[in-house]
């Protein structure tokens, strides 16, 4: 159980009736309260359960004050009369205290609201297993929930993941009616929940608008579809919250839908909400989402058995060739982005793992350990040194890690690149590296100790990768619609697209034999684009069953090796000694 000042068992209630209510399980602590399943017995002896908010001590004259403006919320709560809104009771009473011994300390206030069997929106999102179908149901009843309050002429003004409970058949409850107030009376205090409040911040003497409802309904509807992600920057939320659902597979008119409420311009925020959310009910019914993880690696071996590294489907890495296990311990959740190399001389398998919650995890033979937090997108790969060197995006800035057996991770900000998303990485030279990273709208390529250089026209990427070849570094890009790109770093001119319009979900880069090799991988299989000497490109599919997941490696002896996740099974192959493609057994995962 989370920190609490009491346990179970206690009493409460008004002067006149101080044990009146039992505390039954603590539920959650949020500002200054704690919040506690309680039940009330009356005085025929039912017993009701109840949702008791106990504020913290406070001035005596401070909680008769705050108790004051309770009834006032409770009053007109009532009078409004609307559906869902959960309206609380108040009271003033001693702590909570043994039954039978007289209360010691002060007073505090207690907010009483009927029982909800319900989850906070934003636990229900990440337990959510019927997909966006059902997220979009759940946006849709609390819009018409929030439209009835601003018809009304009243706001609620701290609509927040916590404030907003949804049961198992999806119904939705809008809780906490602290600060609801009349659109026409003047502020006497504001309000600030970081994450869910916009960039027009609330005056103390000045209105309330319904504007600021909208934007936290916005939140909400990035927390419903993006339940892994971190906080909102208020400041750039269209532009952060955009990014995110491209990144995450959403195409570009549910992105683009789902970032209207949080317009800069209040009067760009669709009022009433139910007809915007019902346009994103069909939207999502409509589109299914192909979700950014790329965690797959392959690293080759001369004695044709490789290693795959893996995200599996049920948390964590898998590794499968010469290791067919997990590392131990407790590591990353869903992994989104995976590098795997043999660091050091003995080459110690090493992993980097990017989550769903956005934490860096650094895993070995011995165990997993956290790295750092508030990451996006992870490359990299062994360097000349024999370390483990990856990149990733955190605060807006570039960072790179370095990891070697034996020594302790270091960590670096690039400050004077900008990255929201690192896309791919690759070392040049010994201690030179080559990064596309991803801000706002724009891929940028940099290089060590140079400023960054956009690549390509403005516009959202899937994936990217990155390679080596004897014409200079080359990259690959794959558009959210399917298409590929592959641009010579530096040269002029549009990049020409490859490929034979079939769309792809995922796409590796191998610099090799007479140019770079692509893979790619989609609903027709994998496709490899490979160059002859003569450097016209052929290509070959080793399957044609869907694939979701590609990863290309070129081993010491320059022969390549390919690993897939074809129909969720893990599949590989490598060249053989006159280079000829052969399919690799793979233990069962």
């Amino acid at each position: 159980m989370s920190e609490s000042r009491w346990v179970p068992g206690l009493r409460f209630g008004p002067e006149f009736d101080p044990e009146q209510y039992e505390l039954l399980a603590f539920h959650h602590r949020g500002g200054e309260a704690e919040v506690w399943r309680a039940v009330r017995t009356g005085h025929n002896g039912r017993k009701e359960l109840v949702a008791a908010k106990i504020m913290l001590e406070r001035d005596p004259s401070e909680v008769r004050r705050w108790l004051g403006r309770w009834d006032d919320v409770s009053h007109n709560a009532h009078r409004l009369g609307i559906t869902d809104l959960v309206v609380p009771s108040f009271l003033l009473g001693p702590s909570p205290h043994r039954p039978g011994a007289a209360p010691t300390g002060g007073l505090l206030g207690y907010q009483i609201s009927p029982w909800v069997d319900g989850v906070p929106l934003h636990t229900w999102a990440r337990a959510n297993r019927s997909g966006p179908a059902a997220a979009a149901e759940v946006l849709l009843r609390l819009c018409r929930i929030v439209d009835e309050l601003h018809r009304k002429r009243w706001v609620h003004r701290d609509i927040s993941p916590a404030n907003v409970l949804v049961d198992a058949g999806g119904q939705v409850k809008l809780i906490d009616l602290t600060f609801l107030a009349p659109l026409d009376h003047t502020l006497t205090v504001a309000v600030f929940t970081p994450g869910h409040v916009p960039p027009e911040a609330e005056q103390v003497g000045g209105f309330p608008t319904t504007a600021k409802d909208l934007f936290a309904v916005g939140t909400l509807a990035r927390a419903l579809l993006l339940p892994e992600h971190g906080r909102l920057d208020h400041r750039l939320a269209v532009e952060q919250a955009r990014a995110e659902l491209l990144a995450a597979g959403y195409g570009e008119e549910l992105a683009d839908w789902a970032c209207e409420p949080l317009a800069r311009d209040p009067d760009r925020r669709p009022a009433p909400l139910g007809p915007w959310a019902a346009r994103g009910r069909e939207l999502l019914r409509a589109h299914r989402p192909l979700p950014r993880t790329t965690g797959l690696a392959v690293l080759p071996d001369a004695g044709g058995t490789p290693l795959v590294a893996a995200a599996a489907p049920d948390g964590g890495v898998v590794l499968a060739g010469t290791a067919g296990r997990r590392p131990p311990g407790q590591g990353p959740g869903a992994v989104r982005e995976l590098v795997c190399g043999r660091a050091g001389r003995h080459g110690e398998i090493v992993l980097c793992a990017e989550d769903g919650t956005g934490t860096l995890w650094v895993g070995t033979t011995t165990g997993w350990w956290e790295a750092a937090r508030g990451v996006t997108g992870l490359a990299g790969g062994v360097d000349a040194t024999g370390e483990l060197t990856v990149w990733t995006a955190a605060g807006g800035t570039l960072h790179s890690f370095r990891w070697a057996p034996g020594r302790t991770l270091t960590g670096r900000e690039l400050p004077d690149c900008p990255a929201d998303r690192v896309l791919a990485a690759v070392e040049e030279r010994p201690g030179a590296w080559l990064v596309l990273v991803q801000h706002r709208d724009r891929v940028l390529w940099w290089r060590t100790g140079s400023t960054p250089t956009p690549l390509g026209p403005p516009g959202p990427l899937r994936a990217a990768a990155l390679a080596r070849t004897s014409a200079g570094p080359q990259a690959a890009t794959l558009r959210t619609d399917g298409s590929v790109q592959l641009h010579t770093l530096g040269a002029a001119g549009p990049a020409p697209e490859v490929g034979d319009g079939e769309p792809a979900h995922a796409l590796a880069l191998a610099g090799h034999r007479g140019g770079p090799t692509l893979a790619l991988a989609g609903e027709g299989g994998v496709r490899l684009r490979t160059a002859t000497p003569a450097r016209h490109p052929r290509w070959w599919r080793p399957t044609l069953r869907p694939a979701t997941r590609v990863a290309l490696a070129v081993g010491d002896d320059w022969r390549l090796c390919l690993a897939a996740v074809v129909e969720g099974e893990l599949q590989c192959w490598q060249e053989d000694t006159a280079y000829r493609w052969q399919a690799v057994a793979l233990p069962p995962q």
